[in-house]
C-alpha cells in the first residue's frame, strides 16, 4: 500500500503549532496593559513555567500518554484566560499567564517529539509546527490589535474570548494522522516495542483509524523496554545536544532582552507613554512577522552547523545595537521597524534549522524523539534569563530619560 498523503499530517502540525503559542503569544501583545512599567514581569511569567514543565518531563512524561497532555493543555488555558480576564489584581493577572505558559511548554514538549514518530515526514512535521509556532506570533499580535484596538474591547473581552482557541485545539489535535502503522483501538505499548508504540520508519500500512491518542511517549524506559540514551541524560546533552541548544539559548536570550527591556523604551517621543505602546506593538508586529518567515523556511533551506552558530552572534549585536539606540537615540525612528523584522529572521531561523538538524543528525527512534524534547528546553532558559535582564534594561533606559513606572529600580 502506498504511504499516506502528509498534506492533512502537516496542516495538522502547523494548527497545533500555531494553536499551542498562541495564548503565548497574546500574552505577550497584552504585556503592556497588564504590566506597563514591568514588561520583563509578564515575559518571566510566561516562559518560567513553562520551563519547569519541560524540565520536570523525563519524571513524567513516560507514564503520561498524549491525549491526557492534551486535555491538561486545555485546562490550563481555559484556566489561565479566566484568570487575566476576571482579575483586577496584576498579580493574579500574572498568576493567569503562568498557566497559559505551563501549557505552552507542555504542549511543545510533546508535539516536537511526537513529530519523531511520523517518519518518514518528521523534518516536514517539524517545518510545518515551527512554521506554525512562527505564524503564532502574528496571530496574538492581531488577535490584540482586532478586539482590542480596533473593535475596542477591554482586555477582558479578548481573553474570554479565547476560550474559543480550546476548542480549535484539541479538535485539530484529534484529527491529526496516526503515525504509520499504528492499529485502531490499541491502548498501550506491548513491553517488546522497546517503549515506543510506532512503527518501524518502513512501515507502509495507515492505521483503519484512531488517532494521536493512541501513541504514547517514551523519554525514559518505557513498557520494559531500553533506555533511548543509555549513556545518561546530561552526557547526551554534553557530548552530542549543546551544538543545537548554546545557539537556541544566546538567540532566544539576545530577541527577548531587547523585546522587554529595549522596545518597551522606545517611543518617539519617548516620554509619550502612548507613543512607547505602539512602537512596543509595531516593534513585535516586525518581529513575528520575520519569525513566521524563517520558521517557515525548513524544508526550502537546510543551515549548516556554521551558520547556525554565525545568527546568535548577529542577534546579541543587535541587542547591543539598540540597547544604544534606546539610551542614545541615534538612528531614532520608524527605521527600526526593519531590524525588528531582520530580529524575527534570525531568532526563527536559528529554531526551525536546530530542530530539523536533529532529525537528520541524530539516530531515527525513540532517541530522536528523546533529544527533541530536551532541546527545547534551550530557548526557554534564554527567554527566562532575557526577562531578568529586560527588567532592569527597561528600568535603567527609564532613569536615563527620566520616566517613572518601571517596575525594577535601575542598579546604576
Amino acid at each position: 500500500m502506498a504511504p499516506p498523503s502528509p498534506r492533512r499530517l502537516l496542516l495538522c502540525f502547523f494548527l497545533l503549532g500555531l494553536l499551542n503559542n498562541a495564548a503565548y503569544t497574546i500574552m505577550l501583545a497584552s504585556a503592556k496593559q497588564i504590566s506597563e512599567g514591568g514588561v520583563g514581569l509578564v515575559f518571566a511569567a510566561n516562559v518560567l513555567p513553562s520551563l519547569l514543565v519541560k524540565l520536570s518531563s523525563p519524571l513524567w512524561f513516560a507514564a503520561v500518554g498524549y491525549t491526557p497532555r492534551l486535555l491538561l493543555c486545555c485546562a490550563l488555558l481555559l484556566v489561565g484566560f479566566q484568570l487575566v480576564a476576571l482579575s483586577a489584581d496584576y498579580r493574579l493577572q500574572l498568576a493567569g499567564v503562568c498557566f497559559c505558559s505551563a501549557q505552552s511548554g507542555l504542549g511543545e514538549a510533546s508535539f516536537l517529539a511526537l513529530t519523531a514518530l511520523h517518519r518518514p515526514f518528521t523534518a516536514r512535521a517539524l517545518t510545518a509546527w515551527s512554521s506554525g509556532t512562527g505564524a503564532a506570533g502574528v496571530f496574538g499580535f492581531f488577535w490584540v490589535w482586532l478586539f482590542m484596538d480596533t473593535l475596542g474591547l477591554s482586555l477582558r473581552g479578548s481573553m474570554l474570548l479565547g476560550n474559543l482557541l480550546v476548542l480549535a485545539f484539541a479538535g485539530v489535535y484529534f484529527a491529526l494522522p496516526p503515525p504509520p502503522g499504528e492499529q485502531a483501538g490499541r491502548g498501550r505499548a506491548s513491553s517488546d516495542e522497546e517503549g515506543l508504540r510506532a512503527a518501524p520508519a518502513d512501515s507502509d500500512e495507515e492505521g483503519a483509524g484512531g488517532g494521536a491518542d493512541e501513541v504514547e511517549l517514551i523519554v525514559g524506559k518505557g513498557g520494559g523496554g531500553e533506555d533511548p540514551v543509555p549513556e545518561g541524560r546530561l552526557r547526551f546533552v554534553t557530548g552530542t545536544l549543546y551544538k543545537y541548544m548554546l545557539p537556541l539559548f544566546i538567540v532566544y536570550f539576545s530577541e527577548y532582552a531587547m523585546q522587554s527591556g529595549t522596545w518597551a523604551a522606545i517611543g518617539f517621543p519617548v516620554e509619550d507613554e502612548g507613543a512607547r505602546k505602539k512602537f512596543y506593538e509595531y516593534a513585535n508586529w516586525l518581529y513575528q512577522a520575520g519569525v513566521f518567515v524563517s520558521r517557515s523556511s525548513g524544508t526550502l533551506v537546510q543551515a549548516n552547523m556554521l551558520v547556525l552558530q554565525l545568527m546568535p552572534v548577529l542577534q546579541t549585536a543587535l541587542l547591543v545595537l539598540f540597547t544604544f539606540i534606546a539610551v542614545y537615540q541615534f538612528l531614532y525612528g520608524w527605521g527600526l521597524l526593519a531590524v525588528c523584522f531582520v530580529v524575527g529572521l534570525l531568532g526563527g531561523g536559528v529554531y526551525v534549522n536546530a530542530f530539523t538538524r536533529i532529525s537528520v543528525d541524530v539516530e531515527k527512534g525513540p532517541r530522536q524523539e528523546v533529544a527533541l524534547a530536551i532541546v527545547s528546553v534551550a530557548d526557554s532558559f534564554g527567554i527566562l534569563f532575557a526577562d531578568v535582564a529586560g527588567l532592569f534594561l527597561q528600568a535603567c533606559i527609564y532613569k536615563h530619560h527620566g520616566l517613572d513606572g518601571a517596575k525594577m529600580t535601575c542598579p546604576f
